[in-house]
């Protein structure tokens, strides 16, 4: 297990974290047993990290390739035609599920999700005029999950 290391937040709250991070539909009552701490204390101290925006959002994990989207994809962007502005309108499409700012040879990594190849093509070729430079690494197997 990881560790805390930021100061203003106690044990108690990184374990209530750490807990949600595992299953965010755990109710108080359970996750109040599994860390000894009466329901509405560990209500409190949520609501209070949801506040302080130490927890930012709960979410589902979707199998998209039971949508039809069986191609799992992270792209890397070299910005060689938007150098030093972010390519926000990436964020519109509906293939991107993730955009993050990289450091090293490329500029940005997007996360997405792709029905076929010949929708992949397309979207490389959209990718490469608009952007510049890309670098696909395709999802073969997913080996684990490390919970969030």
């Amino acid at each position: 297990m990881i560790r805390m290391v930021k100061p203003d937040l106690d044990e108690i709250d990184f374990r209530i974290a750490y807990e949600l991070k595992n299953d965010c539909r755990i109710s108080y009552k359970q996750l109040g047993s599994k860390i000894s701490l009466s329901s509405s204390s560990v209500y409190e101290r949520t609501k209070k990290m949801e506040e302080k925006n130490v927890i930012l959002s709960y979410n589902a994990k979707v199998d998209w390739g039971k949508f039809g989207y069986s191609i799992h994809a992270f792209i890397l962007l070299k910005d060689d035609k938007f150098i030093g502005e972010m390519p926000s309108f990436l964020k519109n499409r509906d293939e991107v599920f993730s955009l993050y700012m990289v450091s090293g040879e490329y500029d940005y990594m997007l996360e997405v999700h792709i029905a076929n190849k010949d929708d992949l093509g397309n979207f490389m070729d959209y990718l490469y005029r608009k952007v510049g430079r890309t670098y696909t690494l395709l999802i073969l197997q997913e080996i684990c999950e490390v919970p969030e």
